[in-house]
């Protein structure tokens, strides 16, 4: 009991202390990255991070920003077993990228931005938030989202103090 009354205590001043989950427009630059190429549950999350860092560091790629997940749809447009996503890493336009990995290119100029604090397993509860933000100011969404995961080691990290940065290409609408 006097756990429970800790916590809820707690997440009542982080509510209070920490900002809103203020939502902008930037602009961004374009860069590569590269990728493992995932279908299915994201229950697969955990494996596949692993696939994914060793392909990475065994190829001898350098990362040149935070690790990131790419959501090409989602659970309320497909089923579970076809919800395609992508695991990566930033990395220079002229890095050898090799199987099991791909190499791709972001190209948004324009990004709605929000940094979500909290476990991971609820950002999504973040994105009605950003959708209504981008319609409101008279944007368009205009690629997939990503997440870029700001902890160096989430596992050091507890889950309610987890920083995640969304960001979701937009375009003004016509």
């Amino acid at each position: 009991m006097k756990k429970a009354l800790l916590l809820m205590v707690t997440l009542f001043i982080l509510a209070v202390v920490l900002p809103a989950q203020e939502i902008t427009i930037q602009d961004s630059q374009p860069y590569a990255y590269a990728y493992l190429e995932c279908k299915g549950s994201y229950q697969q999350i955990p494996e596949k991070i692993g696939v994914f860092m060793q392909s990475f560091f065994q190829q001898g790629l350098a990362p040149l920003g935070n690790f990131f997940g790419m959501y090409l749809n989602s659970p309320g447009q497909v089923k579970e077993e076809e919800l395609q996503w992508r695991l990566g890493f930033p990395v220079a336009a002229d890095a050898a990228v090799a199987a099991p990995l791909l190499k791709g290119e972001f190209t948004a100029t324009k990004i709605a931005v929000c940094l979500y604090i909290g476990p991971y397993e609820k950002v999504g509860d973040t994105y009605g938030k950003i959708f209504e933000f981008i319609e409101k100011n008279g944007y368009k969404t205009a690629g997939p989202c990503i997440e870029k995961y700001l902890d160096m080691n989430p596992e050091a990290v507890k889950p309610e103090e987890r920083k995640t940065e969304i960001n979701w290409p937009v375009e003004m609408k016509k």
